[in-house]
């Protein structure tokens, strides 16, 4: 679950900084790309540097008018490259979330329905073979101690899974994959 929360929070932070005053017509649309570039020094605990470039794109739609609170389609390549051997890895995204209050009050105790449909993470080595997928169908709710993302989070329960979605299923799945794939191990 750390990949798909880190990505989902993410997201979360950009539409904060990227939102316009709501208007009380159709739902606020928001393109938007972005890429970067980071070294973790310490990656997944090993020690180990890794340096990871990434790009995407999404589309984000926010109330009013709309079943959901928010929802966004992105798209995300992400290579991740061990400096002392040169293995790399390339994780693509795209897949389409929805985010729904559906129990408790926004600023208190209160429960989310995340709703992720499509390639949440397919794990590849540079050779093009697959590692890891997680992908098709997932909603989970997410329990806050105040407003998401902003406090701390309580529960997160899959309540539906048409996947697989070994990442979500196993926090450890992520770093597994990669120590394995980038030989730091």
């Amino acid at each position: 679950m750390p990949k798909l929360l880190l990505i989902v929070s993410a997201l979360a932070a950009a539409l904060a900084l990227a939102a316009l005053p709501a208007s009380a017509a159709n739902p606020q649309v928001i393109h938007f790309t972005f890429s970067g570039t980071n070294s973790d020094h310490d990656f997944c605990d090993t020690g180990m540097t890794v340096n990871d470039s990434y790009a995407g794109h999404a589309t984000v739609w926010l109330a009013p008018h709309q079943p959901v609170d928010s929802r966004n389609f992105s798209e995300i390549n992400d290579v991740f490259t061990n400096p002392a051997n040169g293995a790399t890895v390339v994780i693509h995204s795209a897949y389409g979330f929805t985010d729904t209050l559906i129990s408790g009050d926004p600023n208190g105790l209160n429960t989310h329905e995340w709703t992720f449909k499509g390639a949440g993470q397919v794990i590849r080595s540079a050779l093009g073979g697959v590692l890891s997928r997680d992908v098709g169908y997932l909603v989970v709710h997410t329990t806050w101690a105040g407003p998401e993302f902003d406090s701390e989070l309580i529960t997160s329960e899959i309540v539906l899974d048409h996947g697989p979605h070994p990442g979500m299923e196993n926090g450890d799945h992520f770093c597994n994959v990669m120590v394995a794939a980038l030989g730091l191990g």
